[in-house]
């Protein structure tokens, strides 16, 4: 999701649309374990009989995410993640391309109005058949519940209309030639007018519907089988809310459930070497990196930001301090993201004699810099002192400051830090506002201070601006990479930020399962094709 104030800057609303080039979607293809080997001796308690085929198999996911908390009540009570109860009008790929899913395909006619062609034969969970109405109803929903929304959507209410039965037209607030990309979200789905807020109560188009919620426990799901797509493998599946990392780990060793997101880091390699229990790891479109203020004194010099890049080991941070789950990373747009700049970025370090040598020559004179962390970060104080910790090395002392989210938010865009600890990626098919609200300079991050004092954190000046605006505004894929390079290569030189990890995330499964369908954006996972054989 992005966030709303793209939408308020007058700079780009009068902008042109630039080239339209590839703006049209294309048509649709589309018991007890045992101590030595804690993951390889009990048996499936979630499948049916012994004798029951694979389609009558039914499997058990456990999830770090509490998919009934929060205010879903747009949603039928339940979060619209994960699950595949509720779809967008496009998927997002494998390597992250936008994929055609309720809508087959979509064109812009003009500056600010597309339109979307619906998929035919598409059949709601209560057997009612998908229409331009319940689109129209749907954006509906999700622009009066949140705020934010319309900002974030480039959308207002009165900018959704249905033009036919299978055609929705969408007007948006400004030209916004990544309107696809943006909705390929699973937030921005799509569900029948009768469905009722309260929890359980949510009517989708998935391969899998609702049978029965337990907040704060668990959502379980049967098949749909007038699914409009490959009918799903499994007759059911049951999402266990298992909030604790070790817990999803014993519930998998204990085999509970069958699917277990996100398992401990230290956990990893026993399980991968365990004989009936396996291991994925997939690449997601989010990267971590320190972002440091360059207009707080000392920061302010280039010498200094150079010298605590030199002194980063990426590698040692990965193999340590995340078990070697990720990349070393080289900037702040990850590799999966097809304008990242990555392969054309210099490694800056580990150089600590160069660090040093610079150190020297900087204005630095020996203050503490002030780190900031978010407690919501995984990790995050383990990182920083990873990093406080090798700068320490090169003459710089750092002061780590672990603050709660919300202190964190405000503490780093009111520039009382002079380096900040983050992960930022994308949950939908466009990640043009990652690069846009972290580096222009009226971005969420900067436009505080900006707006202010002329100032910001991470902001490089007017030919930044001027490149993110136009890489924002086009719809040409190669001048976007073009021009989005451009910026990554002037952070980088810069030093902006200090790169530190892309992002991966990990699942753990039984042997029996299989054809688990990982995707980069992990909350869009598919289902359909998953088999449980025992």
């Amino acid at each position: 999701m992005t966030n709303k104030n793209i939408s308020r800057r007058s700079a780009l609303q009068t902008i042109g649309a630039g080239s339209l080039i590839g703006l049209a979607g294309c048509s649709s293809s589309s018991d007890s374990p045992n101590q030595s080997d804690p993951y390889g001796s009990s048996t499936s308690t979630t499948g049916g009989d012994d004798g029951a085929t694979s389609s009558s198999k039914s499997a058990t996911v456990a999830l770090a995410t509490d998919l009934t908390a929060g205010t879903w009540g747009v949603y039928g009570g339940v979060m619209p993640y994960y699950t595949n109860i509720l779809e967008p009008l496009i998927w997002v790929s494998k390597d992250m391309k936008l994929e055609p899913w309720l809508a087959t395909e979509w064109k812009a006619t003009g500056e600010t109005t597309w339109e979307f062609t619906l998929r035919e034969n598409v059949t709601f969970h209560n057997g009612k058949p998908l229409t331009a109405e319940a689109v129209v109803f749907s954006f509906h929903q999700l622009l009066d519940e949140w705020s934010w929304a319309p900002g974030w959507l480039h959308v207002e209410k009165d900018g959704v209309k249905a033009l036919d039965e299978t055609t929705v037209e969408f007007t948006t607030t400004d030209p916004f030639p990544t309107f696809p990309g943006t909705i390929a979200h699973n937030m921005v789905a799509i569900q029948h007018p009768d469905r009722d807020r309260k929890a359980g109560e949510a009517i989708g188009t998935g391969p899998f519907k609702i049978e029965n919620v337990k907040k704060e426990q668990f959502v379980q799901t049967t098949a749909f089988k007038d699914y409009w797509n490959e009918p799903p493998k499994l007759s059911g599946l049951k999402f266990r809310v298992i909030t604790d990392a070790n817990t999803r780990a014993l519930s998998l060793s204990a085999h509970e459930t069958d699917v277990a997101y996100q398992p401990p880091r230290n956990k990893i390699k026993s399980i991968q070497k365990a004989s009936k229990t396996n291991v994925e790891t997939q690449g997601s479109p989010s990267a971590g990196y320190l972002g440091i203020n360059l207009h707080k004194s000392p920061t302010d010099d280039v010498k200094l930001r150079k010298a605590l890049n030199y002194a980063v080991n990426q590698n040692a941070i990965v193999e340590s301090i995340l078990s070697g789950v990720g990349k070393p990373a080289r900037g702040s747009i990850a590799p999966s993201i097809y304008w990242s700049a990555h392969d054309q970025l210099p490694e800056y370090g580990p150089n600590k004699s160069k660090a040093k040598s610079l150190v020297k020559s900087s204005n630095y004179d020996g203050e503490a810099l002030k780190l900031l962390v978010s407690t919501d970060m995984t990790d995050g104080k383990l990182l920083a002192q990873a990093v406080a910790q090798q700068m320490e090395t090169v003459g710089v002392t750092i002061d780590i400051q672990v603050l709660e989210d919300a202190a964190f938010n405000d503490a780093e865009r009111n520039g009382q830090g002079h380096l900040a600890l983050s992960e930022k990626g994308t949950n939908s098919g466009a990640a043009d506002y990652v690069i846009y609200e972290s580096f222009h300079s009226e971005g969420d991050m900067n436009e505080r201070l900006y707006g202010d004092e002329g100032t910001g954190l991470y902001n490089l000046g007017s030919k930044v601006d001027s490149l993110l605006e136009t890489g924002f505004q086009t719809g040409s894929k190669e001048k976007k990479k073009e021009v989005y390079r451009e910026v990554q290569r002037m952070i980088a030189e810069r030093a902006v930020i200090v790169p530190l990890y892309y992002s991966e995330y990990v699942v753990a499964s039984f042997r029996d399962v299989s054809d688990l369908d990982l995707r980069p954006i992990p909350e869009m996972v598919r289902w359909d094709s998953l088999t449980h054989t025992n």
